[in-house]
This record gives C-alpha cells, sequence and structure tokens, in this order.
C-alpha cells in the first residue's frame, strides 16, 4: 500500500529535543500523517493520539526494527551541549548518525532527513553568503562543528553508493530562536555583557523555531537529497543585538578567549570550553530551499532576534526595534497565549490587529479588538502594572463582542513595549495613553474612555518590602506558568487615576455612563 494511500508515518529520532518540541506539533497537525514514532533515550512528555514514544539509543541494533513501516526519518539527536568526555561525544554523533542511516535504508524508508547546521562550513568568516558549493570542511579543533560536517560527508558517501535508493537530505540550520529553545548560546547573547572575537564583523542568522519546523515538515515530504541551507535571508551583528536591548559588548582577543574558556569549563565555572568561542557564524544563501520546496522565513532575523531578547525577559530599549508585525508579536506572545489558554486557533479566530505607537519616550504595544457592530465607541484597556496584554485578551475580544471597539495597552517596559523592563514613570505612562486615546480617536474613529485590568501581586516578603522602600521597585510574586515577558520587578507611576474594571460588563457600563473623547472630525 503506498504512503498516501495510508498516511504517512514518521520517525523522529531525539524526540525530546528542542528541535523535535518545535517539529512535531508540526506533523501532528497534518492530516496526510497517522503516525509519529519518537525515539529518544529519556521518556517523551508530549502525548498526543498520533504519537508512539520508545526508548532507544540511536546506537543500537533496534533502529531497523523501529523504523520499519516508516515513510521519512527525521534525525535530529545529537550532541549540542558540550560533554567532557569527547569520545562518547563523537560516537554517539557519528556512529549514532550512521546507524540511523544504514538502518532506515534496511527498513526500507524512502528518506531521510538530517539536522545539520551551519557550523558543518568551519568557523571562519567568508565575505558573502555561502551557498550548498561550499564544501563543508568542519574544524576537528571544535567537536560540534566537526561532527556536524563528518556527518554529511558518510551521507554524500552513502548517495553516491546508492543512487536514487533512499532520499537523504541535510539542511543546514542558521542559529535556531523561540520559545521552546533554551541553551547556554541563547544566555550569552541576553546577558549584561557580551564578548567576541572581532565583534564588529561577527554576526548571526537567527531563525525562528516555526520556520526551521515548516522546513523540516516539508523535507519529510519531499524526495530531497543532499545539503539545503536553512536560514532566513538577513542577519543580525552582535553590536546591534548588543544595542538592540543594552548589553554592554566588548571585542576580545580570540585566542586569549579561547583560554579563559577552556580553563573556566575545566573548573566547571561554565558549560562551554573554547571551542564555542568563534567571531560569529558563517552567513548562507538558503535560496535553493525554497526553489526545491516552496519554504520561505516569516520572520527576519532581526524580527527573530527580538523574539529572543523578550523572552528572556530582557527588554527592547529603541523604537526601531519594536516587533511591528502581528505575526511576529504572536510569535512573542505565544507562552503568554499558552499561559492563558489560548491555542493559535484562538488566536487566529479573533483576528487582533497588532500596533505600535510613537510616545515621544519610546513605542508602546497595543493590541486592537474591532466590534462587527461598527461602533463609535472604544474602550483603551490598560494592562495594570507587571502584567501585559495578551492577559486582556479575552476580556478586550468580550468587550469588542459587547459592541465597543477594545484597545489593549501595554505600559513602557512592559509587554512588547519598549523601554527598561518593569519601569514606567508618571510621564511615560500618561504619554502611552494619550497614544492609544488618540489611535483610537483617529485611526479607529471612536470616542474613547481608559479604564486598567489585570492584576499581578508584589511578592510579600521582607527583601521585598526593604527593597521597595529603598530604591521604589517592587518585586512581584512568581507567576505560576512563566511567559518570558512578566518583569520580576516594577516600578510604575501614573496609573492610580485611572478606573479599575474587572469584566467586560464593568467596562461596557462605564462606557455608557462616561463621556468619552469626541471621535475625529
Amino acid at each position: 500500500m503506498s504512503e498516501h494511500a495510508r498516511g504517512l508515518r514518521i520517525a523522529v529520532t531525539g524526540a525530546t529535543s528542542d528541535f523535535a518540541a518545535a517539529i512535531l506539533p508540526r506533523l501532528f497537525d497534518d492530516p496526510e500523517v497517522d503516525t509519529v514514532v519518537g525515539i529518544a533515550r529519556r521518556p517523551a512528555r508530549i502525548q498526543h493520539p498520533k504519537f508512539t514514544s520508545v526508548r532507544s539509543d540511536i546506537r543500537s541494533p533496534e533502529l531497523e526494527t523501529l523504523f520499519d513501516g516508516c515513510d521519512a526519518v527525521l534525525h535530529l539527536a545529537f550532541v549540542v551541549e558540550e560533554l567532557r568526555d569527547k569520545t562518547e561525544t563523537h560516537d554517539i554523533n557519528l556512529r549514532g548518525s550512521r546507524n540511523v542511516i544504514d538502518s532506515a535504508y534496511r527498513a526500507g524508508v524512502a528518506r531521510v532527513v538530517i539536522a545539520s547546521s551551519i557550523n558543518a562550513y568551519g568557523a571562519d568568516i567568508a565575505p558573502e553568503p555561502l551557498t550548498e558549493n561550499t564544501y563543508p570542511t568542519g574544524d576537528p579543533g571544535r567537536y560540534y562543528f566537526y561532527d556536524k560536517a563528518e556527518v554529511e560527508h558518510y551521507a554524500e558517501w552513502w548517495l553516491r553508493r546508492h543512487p536514487e535508493e533512499m532520499a537523504i537530505s541535510m539542511l543546514r540550520c542558521t542559529y535556531i530562536v523561540g520559545p521552546d529553545f533554551s541553551n547556554d548560546g541563547i544566555d550569552q547573547f541576553t546577558g549584561p555583557v557580551g564578548a567576541f572575537p572581532d565583534a564588529d564583523r561577527a554576526s548571526y542568522q537567527f531563525l525562528y523555531q516555526d520556520d526551521m519546523a515548516d522546513a523540516f515538515h516539508r523535507a519529510a515530504k519531499t524526495d530531497l537529497v543532499g545539503p539545503y541551507n536553512l536560514g532566513p535571508v538577513d542577519w543580525v551583528g552582535v553590536r546591534e543585538l548588543a544595542a538592540m536591548q543594552g548589553q554592554v559588548m566588548f571585542d576580545v582577543p580570540q585566542k586569549a578567549a579561547t583560554h579563559v574558556a577552556n580553563v573556566a569549563f575545566r573548573l566547571g565555572l561554565t558549560p562551554f570550553s573554547g571551542q564555542w568561542v568563534t567571531p560569529g557564524e558563517p552567513i548562507v544563501d538558503s535560496s535553493a530551499l525554497g526553489r526545491a520546496t516552496g519554504w520561505a522565513p516569516t520572520l527576519t532575523a532581526h524580527e527573530s532576534a527580538a523574539v529572543m531578547i523578550l523572552l528572556q525577559g530582557k527588554p527592547l530599549l529603541r523604537r526601531g526595534d519594536a516587533l511591528a508585525r502581528g505575526i511576529a508579536c504572536e510569535a512573542a506572545l505565544r507562552p503568554a497565549s499558552e499561559a492563558v489558554e489560548l491555542s493559535r486557533a484562538d488566536v487566529a479566530a479573533l483576528q487582533i490587529d497588532h500596533r505600535h505607537l510613537d510616545t515621544g519616550h519610546g513605542s508602546v504595544h497595543v493590541e486592537i479588538h474591532r466590534s462587527s457592530a461598527g461602533s463609535d465607541r472604544s474602550v483603551v484597556l490598560l494592562a495594570d502594572t507587571g502584567t501585559h496584554g495578551r492577559y486582556l485578551t479575552t476580556l478586550a475580544s468580550d468587550i469588542a463582542a459587547g459592541g465597543v471597539d477594545a484597545v489593549v495597552l501595554d505600559l513602557p517596559g512592559h509587554g512588547l513595549s519598549t523601554g527598561r523592563r518593569g519601569r514606567s514613570s508618571a510621564a511615560q505612562t500618561t504619554a502611552a495613553v494619550d497614544a492609544a486615546s488618540r489611535f483610537a480617536r483617529v485611526e479607529l474613529d471612536t470616542a474613547p474612555i481608559t479604564v486598567r485590568s489585570g492584576v499581578r501581586h508584589a511578592a510579600d516578603t521582607l527583601i521585598g518590602g526593604i527593597v521597595r522602600r529603598a530604591t521604589g521597585w517592587t518585586t512581584m510574586d512568581e507567576p505560576s506558568r512563566s511567559d518570558g515577558l512578566l518583569p520580576d520587578r516594577t516600578r510604575v507611576d501614573g496609573t492610580s487615576s485611572i478606573p479599575f474594571v474587572s469584566t467586560a460588563a464593568d467596562a461596557l457600563a462605564l462606557c455608557a455612563t462616561t463621556p468619552g473623547l469626541s471621535a475625529a472630525g
């Protein structure tokens, strides 16, 4: 029976990895995929009717049995976080990957998709974006770079000896970021201080996880052969990345930085050695993958970098770095959406519009909910101290359903608004409310009133009280489910005079009895 008649059966190695966390939902949502077999050494926490979890090692001879009946194998298993035992690292990465390819062939699998990396090209920075015509030299002195290249070399050797017998593609990923990705590199990118060799040239092509997952999903259903670069068309320099968030960036000598990192790793002070000290990554051209599959990134590298910064709890300080497009805003808001139990389908059904408004102090984010009734009234709904607009999305939707437009406003330094995280002075708060009211009046042609909603409590601790009295900053309670955008501490002025509402009925009643500002015209 053909794969299309019975539905696809896909095996995924490394099923507990960050990559798999992004890719598996894409496979589950595909009606043409019947079964996903997840293989990992640890038990998978994800559950789905299509998903079968198997505990196994990619070096195991049982892989052939596990691959039996599969149409495709996505090979994601790889040692990325550095181990001290490099012999074990190479054995997992190299012998394990060879076993995946050989076992898939013996099991009659039609295609294998390997998660490779642009690090297979080596650590040298080229003057122009690299295409797949550039040979992947790797780097014997860097385990990850070397192993990625060696896996590709074996796959190419195999393909030459088995022409048209099984499709093997290698997707050379740039730096992946998103809510499912957490690693030492991201921590370094968003720390208070950054240090890079040749910092003026160092740059990265940050790729959002959904775009990566889309590429692997397409590859799983297409007979691609050979290497394909996988990244956005633009890139972000590390000095630009530092400026976006107020990070202090230092240019350090390569040799000295490598030595320090090696010593720190041996002493257990850092999770990585000098093998990861590089002047950025090679920049690549991914147009070949687009021509072969129709793939195209939905977020730019700059947008993905902004999402990474925000989800790490760091601020975007400059107006020009604010996320302007709705798809980028929703990418940053996804963990918050999950926290308030709004699925992607729920959010899409609400037809939310996102805008950033200039306040003179920075840029504030608003989430717009239009009434289908064509209202001449609106409510500017300010997300109160320590929270942000996604926690008011359902309330705003209910207000719009009641016949009144709603404009949900993130305070400066909150949510997707720019500014120092958790900080909004009285002047900044006033300017933000004025900008949202002006938008409602001029752009929506409505008469707005302003209310606030959303509750997040201060931490009731002795230390928190001392800090608040000494500095004016309030330490906030830990949320039950962190979304990356909630500030740990706040210092907000200028909201106390704004009426507070808890329900849509409260807001609609206040709108009916309060004269709003006149609509435009």
